[in-house]
C-alpha cells in the first residue's frame, strides 16, 4: 500500500470528515474534523497496525498544532494527523497514553514545554523541565521570554 491508496481507503471510511489531506511518495498528512480524531487514530494504529513514532507540537502564536506521526512500517510510509488546539485559556486534548503507551513520555514533554494538558494522562509529574521554571513557564512557546527568569 502507498499513501495515495491509504488516503482512498480513509476517504471511503470517513468521507468529508477526513478533512484536508496532502501526500507525497512516503507521507500522508491529514487534518481531520476533530470529532473523528479518536476513531481515526484507532483505525490507523489498531486496524492498520501503525506504530506511533512520535508526537510533535508547533506554536502558531494564536493556536497550537499537535502532529501525531504514525509509521506504517510494512508499507514504508508515515501518516501524520494534525490536530489544532486552541491557545485560549488552558489548552487541552485527550491523552493517547492509556491506549498507546508510546505516547506517555512525549505527552509529558509537550505538557511541560508548551502547556497543553493531556486529559486522563496516567502520570502528570515533571519529566524534563528545570526546577527553576514554574508551572506556568513554558519554554517552547513563542511568547516565552528568558529575560523574565534572569532575576530569579
Amino acid at each position: 500500500m502507498n499513501p495515495s491508496l491509504f488516503k482512498e481507503e480513509l476517504s471511503g471510511r470517513f468521507g468529508w470528515r477526513l478533512g484536508k489531506t496532502e501526500s507525497s511518495t512516503r507521507r500522508l498528512y491529514i487534518t481531520p474534523a476533530p470529532e473523528i480524531f479518536d476513531e481515526l487514530v484507532q483505525f490507523i494504529s489498531e486496524d492498520n497496525l501503525a506504530r506511533l513514532a512520535t508526537i510533535s507540537c508547533v506554536d502558531h502564536r494564536d493556536h497550537f498544532v499537535l502532529l501525531y506521526h504514525f509509521a506504517l512500517d510494512e508499507s514504508g510510509f508515515m501518516v501524520t494527523i494534525k490536530l489544532p488546539i486552541e491557545k485560549n485559556g488552558e489548552p487541552s486534548t485527550e491523552s493517547l497514553a492509556a491506549r498507546n503507551p508510546a505516547a506517555e513520555w512525549i505527552e509529558r514533554e509537550i505538557r511541560e514545554m508548551f502547556g497543553i494538558d493531556f486529559e486522563n494522562h496516567p502520570a502528570k509529574k515533571r519529566l524534563l523541565k528545570a526546577d527553576s521554571l514554574g508551572d506556568t513557564d513554558f519554554p517552547y512557546r513563542k511568547d516565552f521570554k528568558l529575560e523574565d527568569l534572569e532575576g530569579d
